[in-house]
């Protein structure tokens, strides 16, 4: 493990002159603005049903009734009990409000014309993958029936069986052999399937523990950019990483180099600077934000963009836990210790990135993107061993892609299966795919922050230890500081590591993305690391999980039914 002391040096020479009150004075100034706007909307809305309830007794019925519709809706909609039950009770004890509270914080966007634009975009990066070098496919044509039936809305998508057929048969995929392990086949099926995701043979993988030593990698393989670099993250911050990431960004702009950046709006607010996307396109850098933040109410604010990608020139690409702030390669201090993981990716494999950036970001500028424009000009000769694909989650679908990633994981696995993840916050169903596992002998091992940075979240994860614990499975709370990296190992010989929490956000509300992998150099470095996480960690008795006192109990007990909505 390596840790950048050298955190506390002089920033770079860009940093900002003016003081830190000046320079957020615009953002904060926005930020209130903002925040005041909607909860006067919230407050004036809540008011007129409640006015309008004690001197109307129809607004009152009206209330139930909503209410009511709202309630059954929920019940019937493709998502966890947990979530079901606990806005199920928000509505039915503030009627009709509830009702608006949960379609401006509960209800998941994309419905209508968005909807049908990402499904549009789905099929034209299907149609990229397919024909790309060293493709992979897990041959049956059952999977893309399922996908076209699967998506297939309405009459305007008539022939997409047939379409996707065509493409099949017109494609230079190569089909996974009879002698390759059938989890691995069953798997790429699966994400076959489940959107355009096509598994990639050649890829070189390599794993960076701490976000230190990735970032100082990124950096190198930036200077080398020739044609374009692709950015996205959940939060920007000021600092010297994000000065050291401009100042490559502002040279590979004068050398002709392309520039797309894309991050959350909400996420990044309170952290960079008033004027930061005016200040990206100054610099000649395509900047889009993501869900902007405004006045409006709206659903966009429940479904946040956890992404974090960074593509260059289709040849190198990163996915990970680390956003662009100091604290994620340790050159300040918050929790303490602040332990992320990335993965570097170079080969064929990183095309799967590309694509995934792409329909993003067509999705959220209406720009249609020439994909052939920025296929890398290399030649991928190598025999790297195993093979990767990369994949998004999207609160669009009812399916969460990347449970059933890590379920297929855990259900698939023979021996063991190690993961991380900064908030345990599992429903009913995962605990019981976790519990199922380890009684019928896969070793399995969970690792937590030891020091957290939200405390209610972390009362939640705390309060779940107990029935795992039950079941024999292990957990460890990284005694350093804070465990932010999501990734999953199986057997030494699966793994998916990217932005994806176990909890329900993620899960369901989010914009996600990860990497699965089979065989390739990297797992064995991310089990290694599982290992040295266990020197590095306390573990968890049993004994601590039950010895809870009777508040805290019922403390735990309130925060878990409403544990979905955190």
């Amino acid at each position: 493990m390596s840790v950048d002391l050298q955190g506390k040096r002089a920033v770079s020479r860009n940093q900002n002159k003016h003081p830190r009150g000046q320079r957020f004075a615009a953002t904060w100034l926005r930020f209130g603005l903002t925040a005041l706007a909607l909860l006067a909307q919230l407050v004036l809305f809540v008011m007129l049903i409640f006015v309008g309830a004690s001197y109307m007794r129809w607004v009152a019925a009206l209330g139930v009734l909503v209410s009511a519709l709202v309630v059954a809706y929920i019940l019937n909609s493709r998502m966890q009990i947990e979530y079901k039950l606990a806005w199920s009770i928000v509505i039915l004890l503030v009627p009709l409000a509830g009702g608006v509270f949960y379609l401006l914080f509960g209800a998941r966007s994309g419905a209508g014309k968005q909807m049908r634009r990402y499904m549009e975009i789905q099929e034209d990066i299907r149609r990229h993958q397919v024909n790309s070098p060293k493709a992979i496919t897990a041959g049956p044509a059952a999977v893309h029936e399922s996908w076209a039936e699967g998506n297939k809305k309405d009459a305007e998508f008539p022939d997409s069986k047939a379409e996707l057929e065509q493409i099949k048969s017109e494609s230079s995929m190569i089909p996974v052999g009879p002698d390759v392990d059938p989890r691995a086949r069953r798997q790429l099926a699966y994400f076959e399937a489940a959107g355009p995701f096509i598994g990639y043979a050649g890829t070189k993988t390599t794993y960076y523990p701490v976000g230190d030593d990735a970032f100082v990698q990124m950096l190198e393989d930036l200077e080398k950019a020739k044609r374009w670099i692709g950015l996205e993250f959940f939060i920007v911050a000021e600092g010297s990483m994000l000065n050291e990431l401009l100042e490559v960004l502002e040279r590979k702009i004068a050398e002709g180099v392309k520039i797309f950046f894309m991050y959350d709006d909400f996420g990044s607010m309170l952290k960079v600077a008033s004027g930061f996307e005016k200040r990206l396109r100054k610099m000649g850098i395509k900047a889009q934000p993501i869900n902007k933040f405004g006045p409006g109410l709206t659903l966009r604010y429940n479904n946040r963009d956890h992404r974090k990608l960074l593509v260059i020139d289709g040849e190198i690409g990163y996915t990970g836990g680390i956003n662009i702030a100091d604290e994620y390669v340790n050159r300040i201090e918050r929790f303490g210790h602040w332990r992320d993981t990335v993965l570097r990716m170079e080969g064929p494999g990183v095309w799967g990135l590309a694509t995934l950036y792409f329909s993003f970001w067509d999705l959220n500028t209406g720009e249609v993107t020439e994909l052939d424009a920025y296929k890398p000009d290399r030649q991928w000769d190598g025999d790297e061993p195993g093979a990767t694909l990369a994949f998004d989650d999207t609160p669009f679908d009812n399916t969460s892609t990347g449970w059933a990633g890590y379920r297929q994981l855990i259900m698939r696995a023979q021996n063991y299966v190690d993961l991380t993840t900064p908030y345990l916050v599992p429903s009913q169903e995962q605990t019981d795919v976790l519990v199922a596992a380890a009684k019928s002998g896969v070793r399995i091992r969970i690792f937590v922050p030891g020091i957290p940075d939200k405390k209610v979240v972390y009362e939640v994860t705390r309060s779940n230890y107990a029935p795992l614990l039950e079941a024999g499975i292990k957990i460890f709370e990284y005694s350093p500081g804070f465990l932010h990296a999501k990734q999953m190992v199986a057997d030494d010989e699966f793994a998916i590591i990217g932005t994806i929490n176990f909890d329900f956000r993620s899960f369901y509300l989010h914009q996600e993305n990860a990497v699965w992998m089979f065989k390739t150099t990297a797992i064995a470095d991310m089990a290694a690391d599982f290992d040295e996480l266990e020197r590095l960690s306390k573990p968890v008795t049993l004994e601590e999980a039950r010895s809870v006192s009777v508040p805290r109990r019922v403390m735990r007990a309130i925060l878990r039914t409403f544990s979905p909505m955190m």
